[in-house]
């Protein structure tokens, strides 16, 4: 899938997207449980609905980097499902936000496509 800006689509291409916790220079996975307190570095939309939550409910943390600008681009929320419950794009000039719409769907596709293998 084409981003529309090199630089992530070689990312992409480089480091692909992680379905699994784990970490590289583009991206970080982490999964959380309900209260966690590594929620405190989180935006607040999506430290609010982790820190609230009962300690039985997970979620799972897609951070998305642009290692070339030393700057975040997006942070995705989703539950123990594969549901997106909040979504945050750091950049705000519109080809930047095409760009994080087109990672989300990657994200939830990749999502997809482990549920569907396992």
């Amino acid at each position: 899938m084409q981003t529309g800006i090199k630089s992530v689509d070689t990312l992409i291409t480089k480091y692909g997207i992680l379905v699994s916790p784990g970490a590289d220079e583009f991206q970080r996975r982490v999964r959380l449980t309900g209260g966690d307190e590594r929620a405190n570095n989180l935006p607040f939309c999506m430290y609010q609905k982790v820190a609230h939550a009962p300690l039985s409910k997970c979620f799972n943390v897609h951070h998305f980097y642009l290692p070339s600008h030393k700057g975040k681009l997006a942070s995705f929320l989703f539950d123990e499902k594969g549901n997106l419950i909040e979504q945050v794009y750091y950049q705000r000039v519109a080809r930047w936000v095409k760009v994080c719409r087109k990672l989300e769907q990657l994200v939830t596709r990749a999502k997809q496509d482990v549920q569907l293998a396992a």
